[in-house]
C-alpha cells in the first residue's frame, strides 16, 4: 500500500539521520528502553531519547509505561511502523516509492499462500530451523527482485534518454516537454494535479493535451 506524501516525509525524515537508523535497526529485533539502546550502540542516554521522542512525534515509534524490577516504571519503545523506501534518480529518471507492509495486499499467487503456510507449519513445532531456511529463502527471492528492478531501471533510464534526444529535435516548447516527461513519469492525466504539480494553468495543460492525444496513448 503506497503512503501518502507526509508519510512520506516523515519516514525520510526519520531515516536520514545515521544514528536514528541504528535505532531503528535496534527496535526492528525487539521493543527496548532507552539506557539499553544507548548501552548498545554506545551512544549517550540523552541523545537516543531526544531521537526516539522526534521519532515518536512523527509516528515511527511508539512507547508504553511498564514496571521496572529495580526502581520507577521505565518507558519502553517499539516500532510503530514497516515501510519500505525506495527512491531512484539519474539523468533521466527520477522515482520515489514508500509502501506501507502492515497487511497482505490482495490476490497473492499461491507461491505466497505457500511461504505463509510455512509459517503456520512452523507454530506446531517451535522450530527455528525451518524459519531460518524460511527467511534464507525469501530473501534470496527479494535479491534476485532487486537484480531484476535494477536492471528495468536501468533501461528504462535509456528509453528516457532516447526521449529526450527525440524532443530535443523537434520543435517543442518548454511546457510542453514538462508535461510529456509527467505523463512518462507519474501516469496521471489528472489536469488538477498535472497543474498543481507544475504550476500551470489548467486551460494551458487542457490545450497542451489536445496537441499530445495523437502521440501519446492516455485518456482524458
Amino acid at each position: 500500500m503506497m503512503v501518502n506524501s507526509s508519510q512520506i516525509d516523515a519516514i525520510l525524515t526519520a531515516i536520514e539521520n545515521p544514528i536514528r537508523r541504528r535505532i531503528i535497526k535496534r527496535l526492528s529485533q525487539e521493543p527496548s528502553y532507552p539506557l539499553e539502546i544507548a548501552k548498545e550502540l554506545g551512544i549517550g542516554q540523552q541523545l537516543v531519547a531526544a531521537h526516539l521522542a522526534m521519532m515518536e512525534r512523527h509516528g515511527i515509534v511508539s512507547s508504553s509505561l511498564e514496571d521496572s524490577p529495580y526502581g520507577p516504571k521505565r518507558r519502553l519503545y517499539f516500532l510503530n511502523k514497516s515501510a519500505c523506501v525506495t527512491i531512484s534518480f539519474g539523468p533521466h529518471l527520477y522515482n520515489e516509492q514508500v509502501f506501507a507492509f502492515e497487511s497482505l495486499p490482495n490476490n497473492l499467487s499461491k507461491d505466497y499462500d505457500a511461504l505463509l503456510r510455512r509459517i503456520s507449519e512452523s507454530k506446531q513445532n517451535e522450530s527455528l530451523e525451518s524459519l531460518y531456511k524460511l527467511i534464507t529463502e525469501i530473501d534470496e527471492k527479494i535479491s534476485r527482485i532487486e537484480d531484476e528492478r535494477t536492471a528495468l531501471l536501468y533501461i528504462r533510464n535509456l528509453a528516457m534518454k532516447r526521449v529526450a534526444d527525440i524532443l530535443n529535435t523537434q520543435a517543442r516548447s518548454t511546457v510542453e516537454k514538462r508535461i510529456l516527461y509527467f505523463l512518462l513519469d507519474e501516469r496521471c492525466e489528472d489536469i488538477e494535479k498535472i497543474s498543481t504539480d507544475l504550476n500551470l494553468r489548467e486551460a494551458v495543460i487542457r490545450e497542451t493535451l489536445k496537441k499530445l492525444k495523437n502521440e501519446i496513448p492516455f485518456n482524458l
